[in-house]
């Protein structure tokens, strides 16, 4: 298989409700298959030995464990796989016959057999944050992450709900997408992330309040109640 060229491209993908197989049962299968399930998979897991963890979760009915070899015909349906096995042929032939089926495959820790990467994740509420290093060092990816959880609070998520709570009637009366990025960038500029890490709740929802009523756009719901509890 031709060693990669280019570096991947980030992407977000929808995996709810989607069949998501995980080859191989042991630690890392399970840390793979609680990631997916997070985000609403289906989760099928393929090896004949499973750790107790995953045992448990086929028992509350929170993934489907088949008890068996890897073999081809387990690749029907599935939207996304992952090849977590000790056996590097084995894992080869997963991505062998996921790139002919044209299936989207991860193989662990096998860069260069990977259709795509999973990357360290920085979680806070609606806000998500993807750190990648291409697969190159996951030590610095995880530092990354670190890093980034220091900085990016909990005001990030209420800011962007808020915003979020602004967009419908934004659109319908600023016309262009210059103007709602003027809106909104305005919003930003004006220090609401720094009043609200310093406390200054009401400050920061008037400043937007004041930015609503200067360009038209209607104050939500959700913003008059941030007006009220401050």
């Amino acid at each position: 298989m031709a060693r990669k060229k280019y570096p991947y491209y980030p992407i977000y993908i929808d995996i709810e409700d989607r069949d998501v197989l995980i080859v191989g049962g042991g630690a890392v299968c399970a840390r793979k298959a609680e990631t997916m399930m997070k985000y609403g998979a289906r989760v099928t897991i393929v090896s004949p030995r499973i750790t107790d963890e995953i045992e448990e979760w086929e028992r509350a009915g929170m993934l489907s464990v088949t008890r068996a070899p890897y073999s081809e015909a387990v690749l029907e349906g599935r939207s996304l796989v992952i090849a977590s096995t000790d056996d590097k042929c084995v894992n080869g032939r997963i991505a062998r016959d996921c790139r002919r089926r044209r299936i989207p495959v991860n193989v662990v820790d096998v860069t260069h057999l990977c259709e795509f990467i999973v990357p360290a994740i920085v979680e806070q509420g609606s806000v998500q944050i993807a750190v990648s290093t291409g697969g190159k060092s996951p030590a610095l990816a995880r530092t990354l992450k670190e890093d980034l959880q220091r900085f990016v609070g909990p005001e990030y998520a209420e800011v962007n709900d808020l915003l979020g709570t602004l967009r419908k009637s934004a659109k319908s009366v600023l016309p262009t997408d210059v103007d709602r990025k003027r809106f909104f960038d305005g919003i930003i500029a004006a220090g609401i992330l720094d009043m609200l890490r310093g406390g200054r709740r009401r400050e920061a929802f008037e400043a937007i309040a004041r930015a609503c009523d200067e360009a038209g756009v209607e104050v939500s719901e959700a913003l008059r109640g941030k007006l009220h509890e401050a």
